[in-house]
């Protein structure tokens, strides 16, 4: 299936509900010199077999990104922007972003600033990368905190998505559901509902396809996509800035992140939501929901405000709406904390 996806005055052609095989066997290249951007695992498992859908007079090179999601980092866009040095300046080129939220990211600033002849497709592996490549933010950071250093809007001439490489997942298919769940929170309580009734537990996610939620979130971030990605995101963030914040993966900072934004915005709204039926719900879908002990939810505390205090997030004013911007306080703050603690630890039967 292939659709046209606007995002503010910015147009991509999103394909899907084929394998990539297919995709790229229906796509002309155009004698263009290929250029995939991609991490050192996605290049080992399709290097070789992607090299022989693509006709033999185009030339080809891969540019390799560490195995990791904070891949768009500025020193690694310093290393591929001198790596275009070797390549014709006098050749069409065609980027080719393959893999996870960071090389989206990556790929799309890469070919923004390359003074190649270029046009850029993106080849997202999660949904979670789908999401990403359909806000056209891409996003340069700094490696050790992750801030933002360097940012553009530009919009992939492709967007191609496989969805049973992602439904090939085990945890990461807990991430994605993160992803979904976010739109039916900021956008579409139904939609949360129907997640609930589709994925009651973590064996019906593993083994139930998301193919039937590529069209929503289509639609959902075609109308809010910039608003859902950026909920939960600030309180992300303030774990890379807290002691011990390592101890957290990122896919449960994003967790956290999501989960401590929508208690917070219960606690500054009178939200009609079930929070504790949520929590259990995260539970009995196998996601962990205790902080390490060796967080100090003080010092997070601290962080999450020191963030807002630059750039504040935006609560729920009911689930489905966002209200105004605010800043956390303390005692917001450590209401919500205490709460939650007191939840998982009745949760797990503690």
């Amino acid at each position: 299936m292939q659709v046209e996806f606007q995002q503010s005055n910015e147009k991509s052609q999103v394909i899907y509900g084929q394998t990539f095989a297919a995709m790229l066997r229906e796509q002309l290249f155009h004698e263009r010199h290929v250029i995939w951007c991609g991490n050192q695992r996605y290049y080992d498992r399709y290097a070789d077999k992607f090299a022989q859908l693509i006709a033999s007079d185009n030339p080809q090179d891969w540019l390799i990104t560490p195995n990791e999601r904070y891949c768009n980092r500025l020193d690694q866009l310093l290393d591929f922007a001198r790596s275009q040095l070797r390549f014709s300046t006098t050749q069409k080129t065609l980027y080719i972003g393959l893999g996870n939220e960071g090389i989206m990211e990556l790929a799309t600033f890469l070919q923004h600033v390359s003074p190649l002849d270029s046009q850029l497709w993106l080849i997202p592996m999660s949904l979670r990368a789908l999401a990403q490549s359909l806000t056209f933010d891409a996003t340069i950071v700094e490696p050790v905190t992750q801030k933002t250093v360097l940012q553009v809007t530009s919009a992939p001439q492709q967007i191609l998505f496989d969805h049973t490489l992602a439904d090939q997942q085990t945890d990461g298919k807990l991430v994605d559901l993160l992803t979904l769940i976010s739109c039916g929170v900021v956008a579409a309580p139904d939609f949360l509902s129907e997640l609930y009734r589709s994925y009651p537990n973590q064996q019906q996610l593993l083994n139930q396809s998301f193919a039937a939620f590529i069209a929503p979130l289509l639609q959902y971030y075609e109308g809010q996509g910039r608003e859902i990605r950026a909920f939960g995101q600030l309180f992300e963030q303030a774990f890379f800035a807290t002691s011990n914040g390592h101890l957290l993966s990122d896919s449960m900072k994003r967790m956290f992140g999501l989960v401590f934004t929508l208690a917070w915005s219960a606690e500054v709204s009178e939200l009609d939501f079930n929070f504790k039926n949520f929590v259990v719900w995260l539970y009995h879908l196998g996601y962990p929901l205790a902080l390490p002990q060796e967080i100090s939810t003080a010092e997070y505390g601290q962080q999450v405000i020191a963030f807002a205090q630059k750039k504040p997030p935006r609560p729920l004013k009911k689930i489905g709406q966002l209200d105004l911007p605010q800043v956390p306080t303390e005692r917001e703050l450590a209401a919500v904390f205490d709460r939650y603690h007191q939840l998982v630890e009745k949760i797990r039967g503690k």
